[in-house]
């Protein structure tokens, strides 16, 4: 509701690796929103490589205080509970480089 409230234009939510595809197959996203933990157990690394590889930048949330991930593969980690002036700046740093 926050990002909507926002004015984004959301695709999702998506619980797993696979759906998280299909929505990206469908409608190529500015900027993922993805948790390290997923359903059942399953962590997104790999889902976080595949969408840096389609181009899609992201933003990694995670209760985790140490993500490991490579750097480049995110354009911020924000730790749980999550602040929305972070999360806002994320985003805004987004638009800037897609306006440029």
């Amino acid at each position: 509701m926050l990002l909507e409230a926002w004015g984004a234009d959301l695709v999702g939510p998506a619980a797993t690796t696979a759906d998280a595809r299909r929505l990206v197959s469908e409608r190529t996203p500015d900027v993922a929103l993805v948790d390290i933990n997923l359903r059942n157990g399953e962590q997104s690394y790999h889902l976080i490589d595949w969408l840096h590889e389609q181009g899609v930048r992201v933003v990694v949330i995670s209760g985790y205080p140490d993500v490991s991930l490579a750097k480049a593969k995110a354009i911020a980690i924000l730790t749980k509970p999550m602040r929305e002036d972070l999360l806002l700046a994320s985003l805004r740093s987004v638009r800037l480089d897609r306006d440029r």
